[in-house]
């Protein structure tokens, strides 16, 4: 009983009025981020198409109300928007929207990392993509990266975990060197350096660029996942604001004014004390943040 009011505790929280574009029952599966890119990339303006799209790996939903002022707020200086939150810029420009991982409720599958990031790169669960376990995506399924540069654009893929290339995506990176397309994956040894290399591809020509952070997920299983755990939501916090400062690099572009950004941030999964992978309401509700608007479910 603990646990169920917990859950709708937590629900009721993230319902709160402010904070999010939608609400817990109309939220969107982790699968519209790959529909969205892909639209992005059909839409033809006159400006050349981009892509910055950021993971921030093991992020709850409820962590998103460390960033953005909700209607609660009754007390000067508790919370305010900031100018510098990447998170809080893309909300006002496009939305920050409520999604879940773990598939839909007549076909669940665990709220991990490999099920996450594949159902979000690809745009289905994995009861297609393959990726119910920690096995490799299925060639037939190809990431919206690969998809991209088999249109000739340029893509990049940027991580830490060793399984995404070992594992996950192994099949896609031998697809790429056969057929040799313009996409890259690249591992990468911290939070630290993976900042550096989306600098480099930002200031560069890559059309496409994708990566993960892992600070959450790390944090998560070492500390907990709480936002009453103060590295937990400092480790949050602080990749909101490197988000921003690559956004502000986008900005930078020589280029700019001639191209067309979509920037999301997003997440593969929650989790409750030190784990993830369950239905719980912890693990499976997650966030999507875009400079443009996403339609609801």
């Amino acid at each position: 009983m603990f646990f169920k009011n917990a859950e709708k505790t937590y629900l009721a929280h993230l319902d709160t009025q402010g904070v999010f574009n939608n609400t817990t029952k109309t939220a969107l599966p982790q699968t519209a981020f790959a529909e969205t890119v892909r639209n992005h990339f059909k839409n033809l303006n006159g400006k050349t198409p981009k892509a910055l799209l950021i993971g921030f790996d093991g992020a709850r939903a409820d962590a998103m109300h460390l960033l953005c002022e909700s209607a609660d707020e009754k007390v000067t200086g508790v919370l305010f928007n900031s100018a510098y939150s990447a998170v809080q810029t893309l909300k006002t420009q496009g939305g920050l929207y409520l999604s879940f991982a773990g598939g839909e409720p007549s076909a669940p599958q665990e709220t991990s990392t490999a099920q996450g990031w594949a159902a979000i790169l690809t745009g289905v669960w994995g009861g297609e993509n393959g990726v119910l376990r920690h096995v490799p995506l299925k060639k037939e399924y190809p990431t919206v990266l690969r998809e991209l540069a088999g249109q000739g654009k340029k893509a990049a893929f940027l991580a830490e975990w060793p399984d995404h290339f070992t594992v996950t995506y192994k099949d896609e990176i031998e697809i790429a060197k056969r057929e040799n397309l313009p996409l890259i994956f690249q591992k990468y040894a911290d939070d630290r350096a993976l900042e550096s290399a989306f600098l480099e591809k930002i200031a560069g020509d890559t059309d496409c660029i994708f990566g993960i952070f892992e600070a959450p997920d790390y944090n998560g299983h070492t500390t907990g996942f709480s936002l009453e755990n103060p590295r937990y939501a400092a480790c949050v916090c602080r990749l909101d604001n490197v988000a921003y400062r690559l956004m502000e690099a986008v900005k930078s572009r020589p280029t700019y004014e001639k191209e067309d950004w979509l920037v999301m941030i997003t997440s593969d999964h929650g989790g409750h004390d030190r784990r993830h992978g369950t239905q719980k309401p912890f693990d499976r509700m997650t966030f999507i943040a875009s400079n443009k608007p996403i339609g609801s479910k």
